[in-house]
């Protein structure tokens, strides 16, 4: 089985257990906004001030969950298109899963319900742009703005 999730609701405060699992992943912090985004290509890290209209959309993917918290999506931001791609990380591929692409659909979920709330208009695509990618790092989809 390759993804499970909660259903319920939380208890009103965690135990100590919870607690300790959730610091042991480091469930609550989040990579930096410039260690996930890059404007133009992997080589320019795209600041918070300039990502325009995609700040928001793009705050909800780096609060996006996913497994042990690695943040397994990179996206570059060029010529009106926002381009996702997956930096694998040893140990989440298996013969009949990929953990760390799961996390990308999560991540990419979060950037289309985010977009259609701040009125970004456009579609999903499968067509790689030929950027230049680091070592472990894989094309997966791109949105482009109408």
């Amino acid at each position: 089985m390759p993804a499970v999730t909660p259903v319920g609701y939380p208890a009103k405060k965690m135990s100590l257990k919870e607690t300790l699992m959730r610091k042991g992943v480091k469930a609550d912090s989040r990579l930096p906004f410039m260690e996930l985004f890059f404007r133009d290509s992997f080589g320019c890290p795209l600041t918070e001030t300039d990502a325009g209209q995609y700040l928001m959309p793009l705050q909800t993917v780096q609060a996006a969950p996913s497994a042990v918290n690695k943040q397994p999506w990179r996206v570059v931001v060029r010529d009106g298109a926002v381009h996702f791609y997956e930096k694998h990380d040893r140990g989440y591929v298996t013969e009949k899963s990929d953990m760390q692409r799961i996390d990308l659909g999560i991540a990419m979920c979060h950037f289309d319900l985010a977009r259609k709330e701040a009125g970004i208009q456009g579609s999903w695509v499968i067509s790689d742009p030929g950027i230049s990618t680091p070592e472990n790092t894989e094309y997966i989809a791109s949105f482009i703005t109408k």
